[in-house]
């Protein structure tokens, strides 16, 4: 019996009824087929976009704390924690609610939700910045992260830049604001403030040497 080399007429009927462009490789496959996802765990929300919706949020807080703290605590839906935005906080109650009136009240109900005013706001905030992208959790651990990474900066700021020069005087040297510490020389004014390398030769020019006229002799009478 003579073997089919190119197989049995089922599983060509299978190859014919694949759609889809054959590619030479994984490159060339992600270029040509669009409807191909790229590997790995999508971006959700950025980190500078977290942060600054938790200051945000923060600062609007501590504005109104004192008025929409005891309604807040005292809503059991998420329909009396709109009201109680609405109300108590009126000027910020639309970066909140309903958007976040869901939220609000699951983080109310967190057994680690803090007991002072500033904690308990910053707890707050910090779990809402990155929602509806983010879980609570990873909200507050990307602002830790941020608060770790700013108070490992040092304090100081500089306050002089300097640059290693070489004069015609002779002086080589770092500078004093921007110039020679030996005879005061200054850079030229057509060069960049950020330039460094070797300094355009200025041609000299010379002046011409002036000749002094003599007045002609006056006629004689």
């Amino acid at each position: 019996m003579k073997s089919d080399k190119f197989g049995s007429t089922k599983k060509r009927r299978k190859s014919h009824g694949k759609t889809g462009i054959k590619t030479i490789d994984r490159f060339s496959s992600a270029a040509t087929n669009q409807t191909r996802s790229k590997r790995g765990r999508r971006p959700m929300l950025p980190q500078d976009a977290v942060t600054l919706r938790a200051s945000t949020y923060e600062r609007e807080l501590n504005e109104v704390w004192e008025t929409l703290e005891r309604p807040l605590l005292n809503s059991k839906t998420s329909h009396e924690v709109t009201e109680a935005f609405k109300k108590s906080a009126g000027f910020c109650a639309a970066d909140f609610v309903p958007r976040l009136s869901s939220d609000i009240l699951l983080l109310l109900k967190d057994p680690d939700l803090p007991q002072r005013a500033l904690p308990r706001t910053r707890f707050l905030a910090r779990s809402l910045g990155g929602r509806p992208n983010l879980s609570f959790r990873r909200s507050r651990d990307i602002c830790e992260e941020v608060d770790r990474e700013e108070k490992r900066k040092s304090p100081y700021r500089i306050l002089r830049r300097e640059f290693y020069i070489e004069c015609s005087c002779g002086y080589r040297g770092p500078a004093l604001d921007d110039g020679c510490r030996k005879c005061g020389a200054q850079p030229p004014v057509l060069l960049d403030n950020n330039w460094t390398g070797k300094a355009l030769e200025v041609c000299e020019v010379k002046t011409a040497r002036k000749i002094r006229k003599t007045p002609p002799p006056e006629p004689q009478a």
